[in-house]
């Protein structure tokens, strides 16, 4: 699994990451999550760097190591604002990493921990960043979020059986999860069945029916009509464009 990353010196970049737009300028980082589906819409006098790296690389030997990082979530904000001091210090790391990687012989090693230094500090603004007065409903939310988007399998269950799993009422989950991220359980439940399925058919030559069963919808015309309303188009369709 590769995560592809944006640092813009200058200029901008208009992204759609996971379904939304986002206006990438100077003095931002965007880091995609692995498996995140994105494409670039526009950009104009664009300078710095653009590239990917996989889970695998970042980890090295550990394999908890990618999981520290909350940004790097597929349900996480890709886009942080470093502020004009942080952008200033991850410029000479970002050219060292070209240069090391352009280099006849690369040290992969040196390329890692500069890498780890980057992520590390995005990932401390990030966390300033999405900081609230109560970290409890936080960690709620949090735990919601990684049940949907950390776990395979069927993820088309009630509000309520989510609540149940993280000991709370219905009511409280849809109150906290809205509040903080301005969406619905619902909705997020329905947005991670869609991308899941989204990269069982990029990734997999599974039936639609068994796609539709893996995500835990038995009904494989309900399956199709539920994802062309997301994608404006049929799974069949969407995986012949991306076959294409």
């Amino acid at each position: 699994m590769v995560c592809y990353f944006f640092f813009l010196q200058s200029g901008t970049v208009l992204a759609e990451i996971g379904g939304k737009t986002y206006l990438i300028k100077e003095h931002e980082l965007v880091v995609i999550p692995a498996g995140q589906v994105f494409t670039i819409k526009y950009f104009e006098q664009a300078q710095g760097y653009m590239g990917g790296f996989s889970t695998a690389f970042i980890s090295g030997t550990s394999e908890n190591a990618i999981a520290k990082y909350d940004f790097l979530r597929i349900w996480g904000s890709p886009k942080i604002e470093l502020g004009e001091e942080a952008f200033s210090r991850q410029i000479p790391l970002f050219d060292r990493i070209y240069q090391e990687y352009t280099s006849p012989h690369p040290n992969l090693d040196i390329i890692r921990a500069y890498l780890a230094v980057i992520l590390t500090e995005a990932d401390v603004i990030y966390r300033n960043t999405i900081k609230e007065v109560t970290s409890h409903n936080n960690s709620i939310c949090n735990r919601f979020l990684d049940e949907l988007f950390s776990h395979t399998g069927n993820l088309n269950l009630p509000v309520a059986e989510y609540a149940q799993k993280l000991g709370i009422t219905p009511n409280h989950l849809n109150k906290v999860v809205k509040a903080y991220t301005g969406k619905s359980p619902s909705v997020w439940i329905e947005e991670a069945i869609i991308i899941q399925a989204k990269m069982l058919l990029k990734g997999t030559s599974l039936p639609l029916s068994e796609v539709a069963a893996k995500i835990g919808i038995m009904d494989q015309s309900y399956f199709s009509r539920k994802f062309r309303q997301h994608e404006g188009m049929t799974p069949s369709e969407y995986r012949q464009l991306k076959n294409d």
